[in-house]
C-alpha cells in the first residue's frame, strides 16, 4: 500500500552545440519507496547534423546500512534507469539531460505503508522546502538543481549534493571542478498539495 507520493519538476531549454542537465532531489522520511522519473512534455530542434534528444533517470539515492547510516548509490547515467524500488531510502535525486530543445519532466517518490499492525498509523505526507541552483561555466548556464529538503528535520547534506553536482559537470565539459560555478537562484517554501499527495 502506499501511503503517498511526493514529486517535483525539472525543467529546461537549451539550442546549441552543447547539452543541459537538470537534477531533482527529495529527501523523504525513513521508509521504502519506489522512484519513477518520466518526460512529461518535449520540443526538440534539428541543427545540422543532429536532432535534439532527451534524457530522465534515477542518476543516485540514499538508504539507510545495517548500522543505520545513509549511504549514497551511485547510479549508472541510463535512460534506463527510471524506476527504481529503493529499500529503507533518505533521498533520490533524478536527472535530466537535454540536447536541442526543451523539456519537462518529472520524479515521483512513492512512499509504501508499513506492514506492521505497530506502525499502522500512516505516516503524514511531508512538507518540503524548495531551493533552486544555477551551475554555470564561463557565464553560461550547463545546469540546474532543485533541492527539496524535509520542512522539519531535514538531515539533506546539500552541499555535498551539489559538489556531486558540479563534478559531474565539469567532468561533461571536460574543465576543471573550479570552473563550474554554483549559484542559488530563489528560494521558496512549496505548498504541502503541490508536492504530496494522500492516500
Amino acid at each position: 500500500m502506499i501511503d503517498w507520493i511526493g514529486y517535483g519538476w525539472i525543467a529546461g531549454e537549451v539550442t546549441g552545440p552543447s547539452t543541459w542537465f537538470g537534477d531533482l532531489t527529495l529527501e523523504v522520511p525513513r521508509g521504502d519507496v519506489l522512484a519513477a522519473a518520466a518526460v512529461t512534455e518535449l520540443s526538440v530542434r534539428v541543427e545540422e547534423p543532429e536532432p535534439g534528444s532527451v534524457a530522465v533517470y534515477v542518476r543516485e539515492y540514499s538508504q539507510y546500512d545495517a548500522s543505520g547510516k545513509p549511504r549514497v548509490v551511485d547510479v549508472p547515467a541510463d535512460p534506463t534507469n527510471d524506476v527504481l524500488a529503493i529499500h529503507d531510502c533518505f533521498f533520490v535525486r533524478f536527472r535530466m539531460t537535454l540536447f536541442q530543445g526543451s523539456a519537462y519532466a518529472q520524479g515521483l517518490v512513492f512512499h509504501h505503508a508499513a506492514a506492521t499492525a505497530a506502525a499502522a498509523s500512516r505516516i503524514a505526507a511531508p512538507r518540503w522546502s524548495v531551493r533552486d541552483y544555477r551551475f554555470s561555466i564561463g557565464g553560461d548556464e550547463v545546469g540546474a538543481h532543485r533541492v527539496m529538503t524535509l520542512s522539519r528535520g531535514s538531515a539533506l547534506p546539500v552541499n555535498e549534493l551539489l559538489g556531486r553536482s558540479a563534478a559531474e559537470a565539469a567532468r561533461h565539459f571536460s574543465v576543471k571542478r573550479q570552473e563550474v560555478e554554483t549559484r542559488p537562484a530563489r528560494r521558496r517554501r512549496a505548498p504541502r498539495k503541490a508536492l504530496a499527495r494522500v492516500f
